[in-house]
């Protein structure tokens, strides 16, 4: 990549479990991230609570909670979520480990 270049990108495909986890890091101070949507499918028979989060795990970065995703359901969340820097994006599942989660956007080189 170069200044200027901007490329889509799947950001992650991950397995939730019960303990908040960073399941995306930016690349750095070089790179603007902008999570366009997040997909959150449930392949167990019961419903699911999701939370994520933003620059870290504890409750204090939480940006979205209660998220209820129905058994063998899923969502799609339209977003224009920013990440800068060092900056993340973290998530958990209230029990267990039925959920996936992706999320896709766009990756631009700053620097």
């Amino acid at each position: 990549m170069a200044i200027g270049d901007v490329t889509p990108s799947e950001m992650c495909l991950i397995t939730l479990s019960a303990t908040a986890t960073t399941i995306f890091a930016n690349a750095g101070a070089g790179y603007r991230t902008q999570a366009t949507q997040i997909f959150i499918a449930n392949t167990g028979a019961t419903q699911r609570t999701v939370t994520l989060y933003k620059n870290g795990t504890a409750t204090t970065n939480i940006i979205a909670s209660s998220i209820v995703i129905p058994a063998y359901g899923s969502i799609i969340l339209d977003t224009k979520l920013i990440i800068t820097g060092t900056q993340t994006i973290g998530a958990k599942q209230d029990v267990g480990t039925d959920c996936n989660i992706a999320i896709y956007g766009i990756v631009e080189q700053i620097a």
